[in-house]
């Protein structure tokens, strides 16, 4: 009987799961479904992988097509008491997609314990569950350790493999000081410091072995400190220079701690993808979009402020 194999792959706010995951899709050239659990109303990265999904075909077309189906769970969190969603989710990929495998992209603040809990839990014969892969930005290493302790220290103990992401500018002293620092907290992880990117497979073999972390406890935990979240649907701006503006003052603090925000802006003539991590935020001009809805995370945000200012955006294209 084949069993439906699951990949969990964590990582804190914009610690770039989903580009690691399009790498992994194009390296490998195995059959993925992609479950996509975001925080918040709207799924921002499955629309992403979508969009991304021909363009791997059309990249791998001599050594056969990616095969790429992406679930979206919003409604529900895949690490908390709705975990009946989740494993039914589960349950519907298996029986009518019957995938290679199963790549599960919780949201940035999931505790990954508690997911490793609810698949546990599911007490289901056709389930075989890989070594946990997080994802950890290298920039934002220590603020987020230190400032968000409850879920980013859960998401690197439980992990058997470690990842560090964007390291481009960072030097062999700096990525050797955060691999020290690994260690002392999981010191049984296997912990990969270089560019993922152009690897061979015996690296992505590698994140496909491995032994699963034991859970002692089946209870699952309840974060003390929540997030908060800010969605906002059919977002607007009439052009990159006031989307620019916008995203100035939000980095600024304008609108309280956000340290993750994404989305797309329709655009008099144009859609632009936005990305915010941390102080850091990029602009792509696409060329098409199926929704344009975004998303704020973070703490004391003051999300009357927030909404009245991207209703004002909205209401210049109504006065034009």
């Amino acid at each position: 009987m084949k069993k439906l194999k699951i990949l969990v792959i964590s990582g804190f706010l914009g610690a770039g799961k989903t580009t690691f995951i399009k790498e992994m899709i194009k390296s490998t050239k195995r059959e993925y479904v992609i479950f996509e659990n975001e925080f918040g109303d709207v799924n921002i990265d499955g629309e992403i992988l979508r969009n991304n999904t021909e363009e791997m075909k059309e990249n791998n077309q001599k050594n056969g097509n990616v095969e790429l189906n992406v679930w979206e769970l919003t409604s529900g969190c895949a690490c908390c008491s709705t975990k009946a969603d989740f494993i039914s989710s589960l349950l519907v990929i298996d029986n009518t997609l019957n995938p290679d495998f199963l790549i599960v992209e919780p949201s940035g603040i999931a505790i990954l314990s508690n997911i490793l809990k609810n698949v546990t839990n599911a007490d289901y014969d056709r389930i075989k569950v890989f070594p946990p892969i997080t994802i950890i930005d290298a920039t934002t290493y220590f603020k987020y350790k230190n400032k968000y302790v409850e879920v980013f220290m859960d998401q690197v103990k439980m992990a058997a493999h470690i990842q560090l992401s964007k390291i481009e500018n960072m030097t062999d002293e700096e990525l050797q000081l955060i691999y020290n620092d690994i260690k002392l907290i999981n010191p049984n992880a296997n912990i990969f410091i270089n560019d993922y990117h152009n690897q061979n497979m015996d690296y992505w073999n590698v994140l496909f072995s491995g032994e699963l972390v034991k859970i002692e406890n089946l209870d699952l935990i309840d974060v003390k400190n929540k997030m908060q979240n800010v969605t906002y649907k059919n977002s607007y701006a009439d052009n990159p220079a006031i989307l620019v503006s916008f995203l100035d003052k939000m980095i600024l603090g304008h609108y309280g701690d956000i340290n993750r925000a994404k989305g797309v802006f329709k655009g008099f003539n144009c859609n632009m993808c936005f990305d915010v991590v941390n102080t850091n935020y990029n602009i792509i001009i696409l060329e098409n979009s199926a929704e344009n809805n975004a998303v704020f995370i973070g703490n004391q945000i003051d999300s009357e402020l927030l909404i009245r200012d991207l209703d004002k955006m909205k209401n210049l294209k109504q006065e034009i």
